[in-house]
């Protein structure tokens, strides 16, 4: 079949449409994947996104979190003798020193330890039975043993607690004075607010009542009450502080 030019140029205007067209729909196909991938890059991204600024919404409540456990535990080593201020026997012994100028009594002897680790007990009351043994057989209905173990209780629990490590300086001392000013002396340590513990107080020349008094003053040389002398060992204890959060940081 022999084509004529107008056929020819019919025939090539018809292929060129569909050369178009063909390219179009191949244009169409592609875009309609990279939608499709698109879309799912997109989910995939939404998805990471939300579960950031999920991480994100956590974090001021994290934040307020640690500063209150930062907080309260400030609080509970506050109640401890900082630890620049006892690190070792010179600054322990300064720390003290105010103790005795305040109450005007003298050091007679001294001796203060170095920072060490050592423990720190609790302090409760150690419920105690007279012949329990006898009273357990005595108590037939087992009321009065339901009753001591129930003052024993709170003891009990405490003593089976784990003692703490912590840091103790240890303090021996001999200090001289009028009875009054070696009670200041006691009182002044005892109503301090750190973690300073006395030990045991033994008290030479400190009569109770007026009939002690006399009697020390009339045993006395010249009539005269010797000077009141208390050896005291005392235990100093500290903690290192928690640093601060940096809460802030990037």
């Amino acid at each position: 079949m022999k084509l004529n030019y107008r056929d020819k140029v019919i025939l090539g205007i018809l292929l060129a449409i569909v050369i178009l067209l063909l390219g179009f729909f191949l244009l169409i196909k592609k875009t309609n994947q990279e939608i499709k991938d698109n879309k799912a890059i997109l989910a995939e991204v939404q998805q990471q996104k939300d579960e950031i600024d999920a991480k994100i919404a956590e974090i001021k409540p994290l934040k307020t979190k640690i500063k209150a456990t930062y907080d309260e535990t400030t609080k509970l080593t506050d109640d401890f003798v900082a630890y620049n201020d006892i690190y070792n026997a010179r600054k322990a012994d300064q720390y003290m020193q105010h103790f005795a100028e305040d109450s005007e009594v003298k050091i007679k002897t001294l001796s203060v330890s170095d920072l060490t680790v050592g423990q720190l007990s609790y302090y409760y009351l150690k419920h105690s039975v007279l012949a329990e043994d006898q009273l357990t057989q005595a108590d037939l209905n087992g009321d009065r043993q339901a009753a001591n173990e129930e003052l024993k209780a709170e003891a009990n629990a405490l003593a089976a607690r784990t003692q703490e490590s912590v840091l103790v300086s240890n303090y021996s001392v001999t200090v001289e004075g009028d009875k009054e000013k070696i009670f200041n002396y006691l009182k002044a340590i005892e109503e301090q607010d750190k973690t300073i513990i006395i030990n045991s107080v033994s008290l030479t020349n400190v009569p109770i009542g007026e009939k002690a008094e006399q009697k020390l003053r009339e045993s006395a040389e010249g009539g005269e009450i010797p000077k009141a002398t208390a050896n005291l060992t005392i235990s100093l204890y500290s903690v290192y502080d928690l640093s601060e959060p940096n809460l802030e940081a990037d």
